[in-house]
């Protein structure tokens, strides 16, 4: 019989205590993800699957008759065309504008800390903030952007009043709100491509716009996909600067898919309804992010 060392004994017994230590620290942040995120989402599985009076009470249990409604509802499919094409807006929008924010910013130069720190502040503004902002700065009436309009001779414009322009106009505020947090990851994945390629692409006589398409892109392209899958998922989430600065209209025309959720719930006490609702856009969350790391995560270049 081979006994253990007393030194190897010490070292399975440090190792234990360690994983223990390690085991407490990380226990409290598993317990608030269980406890506000896991637990909510049973809530809202298991209040789909119910029916309910005007109060919230008499609990029905109906299987999946609220998701068929919810199917067969002209006014659901409408808030789901909706978002899609805001998110088709959001996300080449605030994908480009992060693109060259990052550009700009990615090499040293005098003054490139102010850029740095005038592209990253829209990161540290509430949304709630930026919209109140932002509606002060698109008033139809009084705001600076039809003052500006005016005085080169052009017509005012209802920015946020007209069915036509408000989709457009919110798909432009939630890029700009994103901007500052896609530039920070792109500006890493920029610094993270070696000097050494760059050089030997200019050696072998490449220009700026050669090594930008043929170098910097395919090697930031692991960066660019998960910027993007990032910010499709935000856009299709998008809620509080709807909330302030349309309330869904005018005639609907910025309804999102969530703002149809928080309307049925809060509104049209419909709570089981919106549940379903909430949990079908939850699952094409799910399905989206599988499907784009499927179907492109194979052909993106890493270094």
């Amino acid at each position: 019989m081979v006994r253990a060392s007393p030194s190897s004994a010490r070292a399975r017994a440090h190792r234990r205590k360690e994983e223990a230590w390690a085991l407490g620290l990380v226990l409290p942040a598993f317990g608030l993800f269980f406890l506000f995120y896991v637990v909510p989402l049973g809530q809202a599985v298991w209040l789909s699957l119910h029916q309910e009076d005007l109060f919230g009470r008499d609990l029905r249990f109906s299987g999946l008759e609220n998701y068929r409604q919810v199917l067969a509802d002209p006014a659901f499919w409408k808030s789901v065309r909706t978002t899609l094409l805001f998110a088709l807006m959001v996300v080449p929008l605030e994908l480009l504008l992060g693109l060259l924010a990052a550009l700009l910013v990615w090499r040293p130069y005098p003054g490139v800390a102010f850029f740095r720190t005038l592209f990253f502040l829209t990161t540290a503004v509430p949304t709630a903030v930026a919209a109140v902002a932002w509606g002060w700065f698109l008033h139809p009436v009084g705001g600076y952007l039809n003052h500006a309009l005016k005085a080169l001779g052009l017509s005012p414009q209802p920015w946020l009043t007209s069915p036509e322009l408000a989709l457009p106009t919110l798909a432009v505020v939630t890029a700009w709100a994103g901007v500052g947090f896609t530039a920070i990851l792109l500006t890493a994945g920029l610094q993270n491509i070696p000097e050494e390629v760059l050089e030997a692409a200019s050696v072998d006589g490449a220009g700026p716009w050669t090594r930008f398409w043929r170098v910097v892109l395919p090697l930031l392209s692991p960066t660019l996909f998960l910027v993007g899958l990032l910010v499709l998922l935000k856009s299709l989430t998008a809620f509080g600067q709807i909330h302030l600065l349309t309330r869904g209209g005018p005639m609907e025309s910025t309804t999102v898919w969530i703002y149809r959720v928080y309307q049925d719930a809060f509104f049209n006490f419909r709570f089981a309804y919106a549940a379903s609702e909430g949990l079908l856009l939850f699952l094409l969350l799910v399905v989206l992010a599988a499907l784009q790391f499927r179907l492109l995560g194979g052909r993106v270049h890493y270094a």
